[in-house]
């Protein structure tokens, strides 16, 4: 997690937010070019939970208990979450808690905030035309009253813009933190490969800014089907279940911790990524095939760590620097534009 947001300007803050089933993650644009980010799983729990960190009366002023829509949810890293995983997450109450949340662990309570969202490119586009209710539902979903009961305050939000994962990367990738524009980025065929929790999206852009959209879709596989198979692989070998977001800790360093003593889980993550690499594969290729003429492919999202074996199918793949956050680097500069 990276520094909070700091009070030098009153003008509105300007997010981009990545809220994926998996993880949000948030970028943070000030004056300078200065770039401020900070990640939380998408993890929350309907009603109220109680749990309190012993002696740590800082985090204790940050709630995460907050109210919408007459319900209220617990956000928070907690065994038994509910899941994100659903068709109507990104206009639901639940999203709408664990984005504020992020906003407030972000130093935002309180401050006006122009946020940038996104929705899977085959959510954003129908016919190659922008699916306009669901854009307008999700703009709404963010702009409803909610509350945290612990009576803090929240963040301001006093615009949102709803952009096409996938191509927000394209952004960051061809526009820098001082709003300049790559040399020669106008002139080339880039095609986005964009692993996320949920969804893998493939954009094709053209030339000239336009969208191959015969060659950009969404397909429903991520990070998160690596996760449910090495649940399934875990339970069959300590005969009990283990709760996903452990899992999903755990991809990184490969340990889990089960009765107090660490254990190796490398040998299960490995055989899932492997299922799961067939099937990015397969879709990439099915939207993509060998694309001679891209001049470059850039491999992004919080699955580029865990597929890297993407990378072996074409041999002018760009991996950004902090690949997980560049759709929210992406928002942030579209909607600064």
């Amino acid at each position: 997690m990276a520094k909070k947001a700091d009070d030098k300007t009153n003008a509105p803050v300007v997010v981009g937010c990545d809220d994926g089933n998996a993880a949000t993650d948030l970028v943070l644009l000030s004056g300078g070019g200065s770039v401020d980010w900070l990640a939380i799983p998408s993890r929350a729990r309907s009603g109220i939970h109680g749990t309190t960190v012993v002696g740590a009366q800082d985090e204790a002023a940050v709630g995460p208990c907050y109210e919408t829509d007459g319900v209220q949810f617990t956000v928070g890293d907690m065994p038994d979450a509910e899941s994100a995983r659903f068709d109507e997450y990104p206009v639901s109450p639940m999203n709408r808690s664990i984005v504020h949340h992020a906003l407030r662990l972000a130093g935002l309570g309180g401050k006006e905030v122009i946020i940038a969202t996104g929705l899977p490119l085959g959510w954003f586009y129908k016919g190659g035309v922008p699916n306009t209710g669901l854009i307008e539902r999700k703009k709404a979903s963010l702009m409803q009253p909610i509350r945290a009961l612990d009576g803090s305050p929240v963040a301001k939000i006093v615009r949102h813009e709803v952009y096409a994962e996938g191509l927000a990367a394209w952004v960051d990738y061809a526009v820098d933190a001082e709003s300049n524009l790559r040399a020669g980025v106008l002139e080339e065929t880039i095609a986005v490969i964009d692993i996320g929790g949920r969804t893998t999206d493939c954009a094709v852009v053209l030339p000239g800014r336009r969208i191959d959209h015969a060659r950009s879709g969404s397909a429903d596989i991520g990070v998160l089907n690596v996760v449910t198979d090495v649940c399934v692989q875990l339970q069959s070998r300590f005969g009990f279940e283990v709760p996903q977001g452990a899992v999903e800790k755990a991809l990184i360093d490969r340990q889990l911790k089960i009765f107090g003593k660490w254990q190796d889980i490398g040998k299960e993550i490995d055989a899932a990524v492997v299922r799961a690499t067939d099937s990015v594969l397969r879709e990439v290729n099915r939207r993509l095939g060998k694309s001679p003429d891209v001049d470059r492919f850039l491999l992004v999202g919080g699955g580029a760590y865990l597929f890297k074996g993407i990378a072996d199918a074409y041999p002018n793949v760009v991996i950004p620097a902090q690949p997980e956050l560049a759709n929210a680097r992406g928002f942030a500069k579209f909607v600064s534009l």
